[in-house]
């Protein structure tokens, strides 16, 4: 039997041990899986940001994208060939993001990824573009050009991130206004610009035409010298074959002839020389004019930015006084709010202070009513009470002697009976004692009935005393009631002399604003008067300008039909020479096939017997334009593009922007 106990026991051991390590598996396994679950749980979100950057309306790439925050590292991205961007910002922080590139202006924008800690485990998504544009005339160096474009903070309204619209409106304001200032300013500097190129242009047509006027007349002078010799040359022949004979008047002639040739060529060279030394006179004071125009130019460019200074000044000055004026009115308003507020909030004090007195001093009457009230009715039943009790007692006693006067008669009859003799004696003694007792019956009545009476005059005496007070409380209510009425009267009175006195500040108040206000305004006025005066002033300017630059135009054109007139008469002269002389001429703007050249850019140099040309074709999906710069022997330079005739500048622009096209 112990055995098997045993047995038993080891068996139950065993499965307790079982039982024991499949609970603390589970245990493990659970707190595992709570483990994983709460760092799964714990798993921090982000803000994802995405969208793209364009500069007029077009994809720009190769923008820099620098992201800075409280705390952590900066990270830079690049903008992709479709403008695109994304980058990942960590919650609960403060982001500075901005987007550079050289030669556009730099925007701002500021993220602040705080959200509520119950949402910190969320992945968010903002998408946003930008829009970036030239920097034109320093325009990045404005202020309103360095603050933030967008401000983004979490709305727990939307659960998302949004940026503040009004400060984002006043933003892209300031920086309109900016960047009007600075595109105007800009095309004044363009106009500035073009106007001494057309002013370098001018003076070049007038270096080429006087280079080539000087060149014809030391061709026509040479040509002449030239001829000259040739018929003195066959004069000399002529007479030395007719004079044969005549040697020494032949050789004296000859030598004659050789010196009247000596002093003709040195008068050539004189004249040569001395047209030189003009021409260089001529170009040094053409240089001097063009360094005192180019001073000219910088006076009048320093006028012109001084001038729009002054303006920019005033402007800013207008915008001062009317945003100084506008929080003028904004503080008067607001202050005589503020005193309407405080009248209207004094007035409520005094009636709810006037309706606490009347309410307090009810309940104060009511109170001291209700006392005296309570007081004479405890007071009259005390009286009644006692009157009452008087009377019980005196009835108590009256039965009690009644009562005893009986049990007396019953126990002296009786005893008169048991003893006649006493009878007599007895008789006489309850006589004399009935009449005792009557007497003091009636003396008792007789005390009652005074004590009545006095305590009927007490009480008479204590309702007058009563009356009598509370005549004298209402006297002394009356008082004080006539005299709160005369306080309140008082206050009244004073508040409507402050109200009258406020009144007739507001009153003065008014007056002063309307003056001021009107003095405003005809300054205002004036200003705006000598705003239309300058406006005037300045259209009339432009005008004239206008007409300047249109007679500009109309002489440069007429100077470059008289250039053109110049080369045909050139061209004419030069081809008449090489007919004499039996030299193949060519003056024509040479064509080109567009299917003899590949796409790209193709240059090319062709030489012929009075003229070199320089060609570059630019080809892109099948279609060609011919740049060419043709140099003639006699010093004449002329550009073309395709067959139009242009400038230099206009014909080195459009070929490195052709070039720039063609990558």
């Amino acid at each position: 039997m112990f055995v098997r106990i045993n047995k038993y026991q080891s068996r139950l051991v065993k499965m307790m041990n079982k039982i024991m390590t499949k609970l603390l598996r589970s245990i493990f396994f659970s707190i595992l899986l709570l483990l994983s679950l709460n760092t799964i749980a714990q798993k921090s979100g982000y803000l994802q940001i995405n969208g793209k950057i364009k500069k007029d309306n077009k994809p720009e790439m190769g923008v820099t994208i620098e992201v800075s925050g409280s705390g952590t590292p900066t990270q830079t991205v690049s903008s992709k060939d479709n403008g695109s961007f994304n980058f990942n910002l960590d919650l609960q922080k403060n982001f500075t993001i901005k987007f550079m590139k050289n030669g556009l202006v730099t925007k701002v924008i500021e993220f602040n990824t705080t959200v509520p800690g119950d949402q910190s485990d969320i992945i968010y998504q903002k998408e946003f573009n930008m829009d970036l544009f030239t920097d034109v005339a320093g325009v990045s160096q404005e202020k309103a050009m360095n603050k933030p474009v967008a401000k983004f903070t979490y709305n727990p309204t939307y659960e998302d991130f949004e940026y503040d619209q009004t400060y984002s409106r006043q933003i892209q304001s300031e920086q309109e206004s900016a960047r009007k200032i600075a595109e105007e300013l800009n095309k004044q500097q363009e106009r500035a610009r073009l106007d001494s190129l057309n002013k370098v242009w001018n003076d070049s047509l007038v270096k080429v035409k006087a280079r080539e006027a000087e060149l014809l007349s030391k061709k026509a002078e040479q040509d002449r010298l030239a001829a000259e010799q040739a018929k003195l040359k066959q004069d000399s022949i002529t007479r030395a074959n007719a004079a044969s004979s005549a040697a020494t008047l032949a050789a004296d002639r000859e030598k004659n002839r050789l010196d009247s040739l000596a002093t003709v060529k040195a008068k050539m060279e004189a004249s040569v020389a001395a047209k030189e030394k003009a021409r260089q006179d001529s170009l040094d004071r053409a240089s001097a004019d063009q360094v005192r125009l180019k001073e000219l130019a910088d006076i009048r460019e320093k006028a012109r930015q001084d001038s729009l200074t002054k303006a920019q000044a005033n402007q800013a000055k207008a915008d001062e006084i009317a945003r100084t004026k506008a929080e003028s009115l904004a503080k008067a308003k607001a202050e005589s709010d503020k005193v309407a507020a405080e009248n209207s909030k004094r007035d409520s004090i005094a009636k709810a202070d006037l309706a606490e007195r009347a309410r307090l001093k009810a309940n104060a009457d009511s109170a001291d009513k209700a006392k005296a009230d309570a007081k004479r009715s405890a007071e009259l039943e005390r009286i009644a009470e006692k009157s009452r009790k008087d009377s019980t007692d005196a009835a108590q006693v009256r039965a009690k002697n009644r009562a005893q006067f009986i049990s007396d008669s019953t126990s002296q009859a009786n005893a008169a009976k048991v003893k006649a003799d006493l009878v007599a004696k007895d008789i006489a003694k309850q006589k004399a004692e009935s009449d005792r007792i009557n007497l003091l019956t009636a003396e008792k009545a007789k005390q009652d009935s005074i004590l009545a009476s006095n305590q009927a005059a007490k009480d008479k005496a204590e309702a007058d005393h009563l009356k009598m007070i509370a005549a004298e409380k209402s006297k002394q209510d009356s008082i004080v009631a006539s005299n709160q009425a005369a306080k309140d009267k008082a206050e009244a009175d004073r508040l409507k002399m402050i109200a009258a006195e406020k009144a007739k500040q507001d009153s003065i108040a008014t007056s002063n604003l309307a003056t001021k206000e009107k003095a405003e305004a005809d300054r205002l006025k004036m200003i705006a008067a000598e705003k239309a005066k300058q406006d005037s002033l300045f259209s009339a300017k432009q005008a004239l300008k206008d007409k300047e630059e249109a007679d500009r135009k109309s002489k440069i054109a007429a100077e470059i039909a008289e250039r053109k007139r110049l080369l045909a008469e050139a061209n004419a002269t030069q081809e008449a020479s090489n007919k004499a002389k039996g030299v193949a001429v060519t003056t024509a703007v040479p064509k080109i096939i567009d299917s003899d050249y590949k796409d790209g850019i193709t240059e090319e140099t062709v030489k012929e017997d009075n003229r070199i040309i320089y060609r570059t074709v630019v080809k892109k999906d099948g279609s060609a334009s011919n740049y060419q710069k043709i140099v003639y022997n006699w010093g004449g330079i002329f550009y073309f593009k395709n067959d139009n005739s242009i400038t230099e500048l206009t014909f080195q622009q459009e070929l490195k922007n052709a070039k720039v096209a063609s990558k």
